[in-house]
Order: structure tokens, then C-alpha cells, then sequence
């Protein structure tokens, strides 16, 4: 037998999430079946690449990485080629994406998929082959003989979105990685501004590394001026500003927005949002949810519930549902003509923060 250096020792299921499986292969660990399915596409990108450059030398990638789209073909060809030898190399990268076979989704398949190949695959995968099955999906379905034998065989990960205490761990680690000087306001500031999402999480931390270099310090400041700021991003500050009766850096946030032309109607409604929200996390607070929870029922990031649940703090039902009510009435009386938009938005804030 070939020797490949990879871990042909578990045969049951290895349930993972996105930092586990990371840790696994910087210690350079490999498996030869992978379940990787989920909506969160960067995690399951990212894995796929390291396990690629992993396995394979660069002067191999064309001849024994095989990528293949199960919107466009069987999956018995692909399990085929995974049971062959690797072409002049120790081993062979399979990657089946878009596996929908695998999910409960009803949408027509233009090709037909003989997935009992893959399940007795599943049960003695080839050692010098390394088959990647990813399928962009929130759920796969359990039901499904495929599933349940792919589950059973293969180093499964979900990638959902990071909770707040996962994106803290990725950040510690990519701080003590590339030796980044951050002060814990900053590291705070830095994940309620860069943390939508990984792709934007990883960009705006590189861009903190580069400022780092040589052992700058990144304060609360740095972060501010270098992160890309979004509407959304400001709206949460204003709220904050006027939730904390900050009233001069309220106006000044909004002074802001209209020198980058941002409509006041638009800042209004997002405005009005955001009080929408701290006051159905109020209501659910009270009723015992976590934030998990409430970040699940309403469909927010957990950050982003989080803020909201500190800002409630300052609010009881009935003073919200009345801030609510006189931006309501402001919406109405701009879209009618009755007031110019600037100005009457001027007067809700001046309203808010007194």
C-alpha cells in the first residue's frame, strides 16, 4: 500500500465545527472522506483550500484535484475517479460541490445520480484519495440512506454563521498568529464593525495586520478609521448616541450621513428599525430567551442582538412603542410634503436625545 499519511482510523462519524477542523489541519491532519454543508460559504471554501494545499504539491493541482459539479454531472463518475490511483503522485483530491442530492431541496436536476456508488464508497474509501462532498445548504436530509451513511463514515462540518464567542476565538487566533498589538476595547469595536460576515471579518483583519506591522497599537480609533464603515454600522452608533443621551455625537453622526448624501428618509426607516428591534428583544428577553434565540427568531446576528438587548436596558415597552409611533408619523409627514425631510428628521433626534 501506498503510504499517504492519512488518518484511516476513526470510521465513525467526526462531527466538527469550522475552528476544530482548522486546528486539525494546521496540525496537518487529513482524512479521506469529508461531509462539509452549510450557508456560510467562506468556511467551507477556506476548508476546501487547505485541504487541497495540504495534500497536493502545487506542480499536482492539474493532474490530481478534480472538481466536480453535481449540477452537471453523475455522481458515479466522480466516485469513479476517486477509485482510481493517483497519476503520478501520492494522492488524488476528489471535491464533489453542489451535492443537492443530499438535501430535501426540490429543485429539478438535470442530471440523474446513481448515489448508491457513493454509499458503498462511503464504506471503504480509497486511502490515496481524499473525496470532498460540499453542498451550500442549511440542512441535508436525514432521511436520506446517502446522508445517513456519509454521516456515519466521514469528518462532518456545519458551517453556520459564527456565534459572537466563535468570532472572538478566530480573531485571538488570528491576533496571536500574526502578532498584531490590539487593545480589548479595539478587539470589541473590531467585531461589532468588521463581524457581518467571514469574508468581511478576514479582509478588514488583514488590513489590521498590515497597520500592525512593526508594532503599532490598534486602539478603539484605528479601528474606527480604518474598518468600512456601512449605513447600518452608523444607525447603530446614532442609536447608541441617542439611547445614552450623547446628543452632541448623535448629531454629529447624522451630519455625517448627509454629507455622504444618505437620504434622510432612508437613515428614518433604518432608524426606525433599529428601535423595532430593541423592542422585540425587549419582549423576548422577558419572556426567557436567550440570545441565541432571540438572534434565530428574529434573524440577526447575535452581535447585533446583543446591542440591542444592552440598549433595551434604557427603554420599557411603552416608551418604545411611542418612539416608534412619532417615527412612524414622521415618515408620513415627509412622504406628504408636510415638513422638509432634513428637518424634520433634525427634530426626532433633537426629540430622542433631550
Amino acid at each position: 500500500m501506498i503510504k499517504t499519511g492519512l488518518d484511516q482510523t476513526y470510521w465513525s462519524c467526526m462531527q466538527m465545527n469550522y475552528l476544530q477542523l482548522s486546528n486539525e489541519l494546521k496540525k496537518k491532519k487529513l482524512h479521506s472522506l469529508y461531509l462539509l454543508y452549510g450557508n456560510e460559504g467562506f468556511f467551507i471554501k477556506d476548508v476546501v483550500d487547505r485541504i487541497v494545499d495540504l495534500a497536493l504539491p502545487t506542480e499536482e493541482h492539474d493532474f490530481n484535484y478534480s472538481i466536480y459539479d453535481m449540477k452537471e454531472t453523475p455522481v458515479d463518475a466522480a466516485v469513479e475517479e476517486a477509485e482510481t490511483l493517483p497519476f503520478f503522485g501520492e494522492k488524488r483530491v476528489i471535491l464533489l460541490k453542489n451535492s443537492y442530492f443530499l438535501t430535501g431541496s426540490k429543485r429539478k436536476e438535470d442530471v440523474e445520480h446513481d448515489v448508491t456508488k457513493l454509499e458503498k464508497y462511503a464504506e471503504q474509501p480509497l486511502s490515496q484519495t481524499i473525496l470532498i462532498v460540499t453542498v451550500n445548504n442549511e440542512k441535508l436530509d436525514e432521511r436520506k440512506k446517502v446522508v445517513k451513511k456519509l454521516k456515519k463514515q466521514a469528518v462532518v462540518m456545519e458551517a453556520s454563521p459564527f456565534k459572537e464567542e466563535n468570532m472572538k476565538e478566530w480573531l485571538d487566533d488570528f491576533i496571536k498568529e500574526t502578532d498584531v498589538n490590539i487593545t480589548q476595547n479595539a478587539k470589541s469595536r473590531f467585531i461589532q464593525l468588521a463581524g457581518r460576515d467571514m469574508n468581511n471579518l478576514v479582509s478588514e483583519s488583514q488590513k489590521l495586520a498590515l497597520f500592525a506591522a512593526g508594532g503599532k497599537e490598534v486602539n478603539e480609533d484605528v479601528v474606527d478609521t480604518m474598518i468600512a464603515r456601512t449605513l447600518e454600522d452608523n444607525i447603530f452608533d446614532l442609536v447608541d448616541h441617542v439611547v445614552n443621551r450623547r446628543r452632541e455625537k448623535a448629531f454629529r453622526v447624522y451630519f455625517d450621513l448627509l454629507k455622504q448624501n444618505e437620504e434622510p428618509i432612508k437613515i428614518l426607516n433604518l432608524l426606525a428599525r433599529q428601535f423595532r428591534i430593541i423592542l422585540h428583544v425587549l419582549r423576548l428577553k422577558q419572556k426567557g430567551y436567550s440570545r441565541q434565540k432571540m438572534a434565530s427568531k428574529l434573524k440577526l446576528h447575535p452581535y447585533a442582538v446583543k446591542i440591542a438587548e444592552g440598549q433595551s436596558a434604557h427603554f420599557n415597552e411603552r416608551t418604545l412603542a411611542g418612539i416608534l409611533s412619532d417615527l412612524a408619523d414622521a415618515d408620513y409627514a415627509i412622504k406628504t410634503g408636510k415638513i422638509d425631510k432634513s428637518l424634520c428628521l433634525e427634530l426626532n433626534i433633537s426629540k430622542l436625545v433631550k
